[in-house]
């Protein structure tokens, strides 16, 4: 008994050693790095694909949150670059077998002629699908579904035709597959959630808007890899249709206004996972259009193009900046140039803005980072916003209480963090 307690002890004693040394050698050995060689710690501590100046402590704002401080260190751990590169190689080894495995399956079982027949996914939108009002695609850009295009995994970045990338993880691939649909039961629930919660708001007066950001894998599948399909009325085809006929909510699902603008114009990024600044004011357009708020034609605010500059998928690769191909452009959108916004920060997990918008009532949107590319446009549409990221609601509890209307955004590969925060919203206008 005395050697198996012993031999616990001294497990826990190196398990926390060892812990101790994870937490301290990147600071003790960047520290000593520095002092002698600042070039080379410059070279493999910093992300340079990220493409933004490091954050820095807002003493003047440090007692209301801690998230500059969280921010600053962060931005200036020690060997970064290195620590992810490391991460994500020993992600790809766990996951590359399974993917070797996984594409010659695909190879040996694929069929075009048994595909000939099959009815193309469009899912449920916004509005119904008839015929005549197909979404069309311009005919240069229609690619030969029967050319068979092997599914490619490196570090949970899927290589698309073309050179696209899109995420392989992060709910991504189950959503393009159809093999993550919600049971009967969960999509009930999400529908309960957001009856509770408009009744609340409606008590209350205020306006309530749930928004799921098309995932780029559904806006641009002709890019993507040649795979079986699970399912085609896919989970969030389901959920909408749903939400459509039980939700008491506007349920806004942007994908019609993303395909017809993608026929035209690039709307998302081809080395990263979200819409680019023209793909953010499309989707806007479709919050307006719920909210009654006038609408413009996106592409009348196009004054040029510019280098895309958002190479995230790269990184997840680790991939360094020098290696890459900088050959992804988008659209200079100039939005309303009259409007004046104060306060306007897209990098920041909480911002607050005022401006001489034409809509006087106080928006309060919760979201993750497809909220970004939407902010300078609803800053410019009204004045008093409040944009936040989900995971820091606590620090804009009385914004979300005083606001006149409470958008609720989430992309589709995380649609149940959306459900999560339309839960905590409930529990905090309970109270």
């Amino acid at each position: 008994m005395r050697c198996k307690l012993t031999f616990k002890n001294l497990r826990t004693k190196i398990f926390i050693v060892v812990f101790l040394l994870i937490l301290t050698i990147p600071w003790v050995g960047g520290g000593l790095l520095r002092l002698f060689s600042a070039d080379t710690y410059q070279a493999v501590s910093v992300v340079e694909t990220e493409k933004r100046q490091m954050q820095n402590i807002e003493w003047s704002n440090l007692l209301n949150t801690g998230e500059s401080v969280s921010g600053f260190i962060d931005d200036r751990i020690p060997f970064r670059y290195t620590l992810i590169s490391i991460y994500k190689s020993m992600n790809d080894v766990i996951d590359g077998q399974y993917q070797k495995m996984a594409t010659a399956v695909g190879q040996k079982l694929y069929s075009a002629d048994a595909n000939k027949n099959k009815v193309v996914e469009r899912g449920r939108t916004n509005m119904p699908i008839v015929p005549g009002e197909e979404v069309q695609q311009a005919a240069d850009d229609i690619l030969d579904d029967d050319i068979f295009f092997p599914l490619r995994v490196n570090q949970d970045v899927i290589v698309g035709r073309f050179g696209w990338l899109y995420l392989y993880g992060e709910n991504e691939y189950e959503c393009y597959v159809g093999s993550n649909i919600l049971s009967d039961d969960e999509m009930q629930h999400y529908v309960n959630l957001v009856n509770q919660l408009q009744a609340i708001c409606q008590a209350r007066g205020k306006e309530l808007y749930v928004y799921i950001a098309p995932n780029k894998s559904s806006v641009y599948p002709k890019y993507m890899p040649t795979v079986e399909k699970v399912d085609d009325w896919r989970r969030i085809s389901r959920l909408y249709q749903k939400m459509q006929n039980e939700a008491n909510a506007p349920f806004i699902y942007p994908i019609i206004e993303e395909l017809e603008a993608s026929n035209v114009f690039q709307v998302y990024y081809k080395y990263d996972s979200h819409w680019n600044h023209l793909g953010g004011l499309y989707g806007t357009n479709a919050l307006y259009a719920a909210m009654g708020v006038e609408q413009t034609d996106p592409a009348s605010w196009i004054v040029g193009t510019q280098d895309a500059d958002k190479y995230e998928l790269y990184t997840y690769m680790g991939i360094p900046d020098s290696m890459v191909t900088h050959d992804d452009a988008e659209y200079t959108v100039d939005y309303r140039p009259e409007i004046e916004v104060n306060g306007l920060d897209v990098e920041k997990m909480i911002c607050r803005t005022t401006s001489n918008g034409a809509n006087q009532k106080k928006l309060c949107l919760i979201g993750d980072s497809f909220r970004v590319n939407m902010m300078p446009y609803i800053a410019k549409d009204f004045t008093n916003c409040t944009f936040v990221h989900r995971d820091y609601m606590k620090e804009v509890s009385n914004d979300i209480k005083d606001a006149d209307i409470i958008v609720i955004e989430a992309v589709e590969r995380y649609d149940y963090e959306g459900f999560k925060t339309i839960q905590k919203v409930i529990n905090l206008l309970s109270n």
